[in-house]
């Protein structure tokens, strides 16, 4: 049965507090989902131009990258 795309509800759209840029997790890591939380959570709480990121060593490194903030790269 095809499926009716333009009839599909949406369910969540990207959060404004995470930008384009791709992630660059393993296929079927989980940690994509804990970013897109952190970008929501960022939304709800209005501080997005307070917001300072902290990328850390490993599978995280690029988050400067998907947060449109300051951010700073650390060793663990």
């Amino acid at each position: 049965m095809p499926v009716d795309v333009e009839r599909m509800a949406k369910v969540f759209e990207r959060p404004k507090s995470l930008t384009d840029a791709r992630f660059t997790y393993c296929p079927g890591c989980h940690h994509g989902i804990i970013t897109r939380i952190i970008g929501q959570a960022i939304d709800e709480l209005g501080i997005a131009e307070r917001t300072v990121g902290i990328a850390p060593v490993g599978c995280s490194v690029f988050a400067y990258l998907w947060y449109p903030c300051d951010a700073v790269q650390v060793a663990h």
